[in-house]
């Protein structure tokens, strides 16, 4: 995977600064350019140009690109405040898909993660993602890769033959034991334990959750229906009992 700064595609230098973030950025938002994906580097400079001489903006408005044709990734503005989302820009970071999302592929999936992992890396492993479609009336990022974002971002699955599943399940246990034990999820939580916590209840109970990473009041819901089903307080919050519960019964 080949990463291209913005002297490398050639972002305009417009001699306007890129503010830095204040705060740290509370999520993700993935968009899509729409558009052709052949020469992404092109691409990602007509959309700088229409950023900055049509729309009057500092630069190209995303922070990241990832094309679908070649698995490279394209710094935008980096980590500096955005413009793609509107009310969002100052509390987000944006990753846009180059072309339409409807058209999306293995090598655009695999940039996608990398990209959502170094955010996360960098800024606490704590971040939301959503589609920008959460916040706006819009088609953006299109149908097919906000499925693949609100399902949590899966790959492909491999072949089960030769899997551990019982090392994998008590891998899961023990890390909820010692993580969940310290500090529970419950509504404000957020994270990766709390976008697996949401996907389980998905596959298990048929929740029909958001794989956002954020516990609001329907993941709390959610959680609060499943331990009412079983012999566990229903309280609405994830601790090692009820995360044993999601894994094993």
């Amino acid at each position: 995977m080949k990463y291209v700064s913005r002297t490398q595609w050639g972002a305009l230098d417009t001699g306007k600064p890129l503010r830095a973030f204040r705060k740290a950025p509370q999520g993700i938002v993935v968009h899509h350019t729409t558009g052709g994906t052949s020469n992404p580097a092109e691409r990602v400079r007509g959309h700088d140009r229409y950023h900055v001489h049509t729309r009057g903006w500092t630069t190209i408005a995303y922070n990241w690109l990832v094309s679908g044709d070649t698995g490279e990734v394209f710094e935008g503005r980096g980590w500096h405040v955005g413009g793609a989302t509107r009310g969002w820009n100052s509390k987000t970071i944006a990753i846009s898909y180059i072309g339409s999302g409807d058209d999306l592929t293995e090598k655009g999936k695999a940039a996608i993660r990398t990209v959502v992992d170094e955010i996360q890396r960098k800024y606490g492993g704590n971040l939301w993602i959503k589609c920008h479609r959460d916040f706006k009336k819009t088609y953006c990022p299109a149908d097919v890769l906000a499925k693949w974002i609100k399902e949590g971002m899966q790959e492909e699955a491999e072949n089960p033959a030769g899997v551990d599943w019982d090392g994998i399940v008590k891998y899961l246990i023990d890390v909820g034991a010692k993580v969940l034990a310290q500090r529970p999820l419950r509504k404000g939580s957020r994270g990766k334990y709390v976008s697996m916590v949401q996907s389980r209840l998905n596959e298990r109970s048929g929740a029909g959750l958001t794989v956002d990473g954020s516990y609001g009041r329907k993941t709390k819901r959610a959680v609060w229906k499943f331990q009412s089903k079983y012999s566990i307080k229903a309280d609405g919050i994830v601790g090692p009992t009820t995360w044993r519960y999601l894994w094993v019964v």
